[in-house]
């Protein structure tokens, strides 16, 4: 990712004349919408590059991409080109979309970025296909976009794009003549259709292609479960002996997803049947029991990977699984939330404040502070000057979250949110968050802070 971005500003500094005229150029040639003259031009010089994630659903590719992409800016101002560089933009192609429907996606998303109105201004109206793709592309150098990630491009529906061609123009058109690098996260299945012709582009695979398979039964598998097994939320948590290991092995073969959502499911079910302590454990029994309530959809699925059978996984498809999200959710509807026994250790490098800090936190939580605000508070003050008491640390961060508190009460309590059902979720009132997980198109985090829901983390690490 880091690769992909970097070279594709290698040909647009924006201080050279030459690329001035060479801007210039090109968007002249996009208001012809004529993308065919000019994208296997031997003497493109573009520097920009391509690549592919293929992989199952559920592998872990788009988590793994939201975190690396998370590590850079999402915009960059430059006020002596008064320019509004975005780094990167992901886009998530619409359910059985056509083309016309994914560059509406690619609009949407960067208004959420920018907080501008490029959808109203390009969908409104009757607007070709060509013109909406020349305007992504047009948006594509203003904004001086680096990286483009297509996730979920199995969705894609290339009858409705008006076949493979003119999708592979617009992708090898952003790399060669826009210089924006494209990477495409998809299944297998999809990826195919058209990659013979799209690897005959020019850079089209300069970086190559990666294959994100399953989890396999080795160390990975152990360190895997390793990871998770800390978050037992039970009052008898068991050790993570061999038994259990291939069990979940055997229920989700190696894909992390299921494995993830089973293990949440699993504790949900003890917590709520258990009629005494010793009772709320997990068990080869209970896992047994929840694959075959919650995952028969993908029961097949799983079975044609453990036979590794490669004409049987293509015939499967992707390992979908819609309503286990909303199982979670119901499930631990009917759970008081209770915080975890186990903090996380504030380290703050020299031993003496890493001890001074960790009592801090403790005494803060004793009070009442909730441990992830207690967390960043107490490494505020602590950073702020390493020789504080712990008595002048623990009044540094009250200081800091009473003046968070000074907001004016509102005179009338919310209403209790009805029980509806999650296949009606859609018809609820905004801001109810089951009505934006049932409309959602893109990332949920987007759309929740487009919403103001999420709550501003920045006001209070400012201290």
């Amino acid at each position: 990712m880091s690769e992909l971005i970097r070279v594709s500003y290698l040909g647009r500094n924006p201080k050279t004349a030459t690329f001035k005229r060479k801007l210039n150029a090109i968007r002249d040639l996009l208001k012809k919408q004529d993308l065919t003259s000019y994208v296997h031009d031997d003497m493109v010089n573009s520097t920009a590059s391509s690549t592919t994630l293929a992989g199952i659903s559920g592998a872990g590719k788009s988590t793994a991409t939201n975190i690396i992409l998370n590590t850079y800016p999402r915009v960059i101002y430059h006020p002596e080109y008064h320019l509004l560089q975005v780094p990167w933009i992901k886009v998530d192609c619409p359910y059985d979309g056509s083309l016309s429907e994914f560059c509406e996606s690619f609009f949407i998303a960067l208004d959420r970025r920018l907080n501008t109105n490029y959808r109203q201004k390009y969908t409104s109206g009757k607007t070709s296909i060509g013109k909406m793709i020349a305007d992504v592309a047009d948006l594509c150098l203003i904004h001086a976009i680096g990286l483009l990630v297509v996730d979920e491009f199995q969705h894609m529906n290339l009858a409705k794009s008006g076949g493979e061609k003119k999708m592979i123009n617009f992708l090898v058109t952003l790399v060669n003549v826009v210089e924006v690098s494209v990477v495409l996260i998809g299944t297998p299945k999809a990826l195919k259709l058209f990659a013979n012709e799209f690897r005959q582009a020019r850079r089209a695979s300069g970086s190559g292609s990666l294959v994100w398979d399953r989890l396999s039964f080795d160390e990975s598998w152990d360190d895997f479960l390793d990871e998770i097994w800390d978050y037992q939320w039970l009052k008898s948590p068991i050790p993570r002996n061999e038994v259990i290991t291939n069990k979940l092995y055997e229920l989700s073969q190696g894909v992390p997803d299921i494995l993830v959502k089973l293990f949440c499911i699993a504790q949900a079910r003890a917590i709520l049947m258990a009629e005494e302590p010793g009772e709320e454990c997990l068990s080869s029994d209970l896992l047994d029991d929840i694959f075959e309530e919650q995952f028969s959809i993908v029961k097949p699925m799983l079975t044609a990977l453990g036979s590794n059978d490669t004409n049987k996984i293509e015939r499967c498809g992707d390992l979908i699984i819609p309503e286990i999200d909303s199982t979670l959710i119901i499930a631990f509807d009917h759970l008081k939330p209770k915080p975890l026994n186990r903090h996380k250790k504030v380290d703050m490098g020299e031993a003496s404040q890493t001890s001074v800090a960790n009592d801090a936190r403790a005494a803060l939580v004793s009070m009442g502070v909730a441990d992830d605000i207690a967390e960043p508070l107490v490494r505020d003050a602590v950073e702020a000057n390493p020789e504080l008491q712990l008595i002048q640390i623990i009044q540094h961060a009250t200081t800091a979250l009473s003046g968070l508190s000074q907001k004016p009460k509102k005179s009338k309590e919310k209403e209790k949110a009805p029980l509806t059902c999650p296949e009606n979720w859609s018809q609820l009132k905004s801001p109810d968050m089951r009505k934006l997980y049932a409309d959602k198109t893109g990332a949920m985090y987007e759309l929740l802070a487009e919403h103001s829901v999420i709550y501003p983390v920045e006001t209070l690490l400012a201290g």
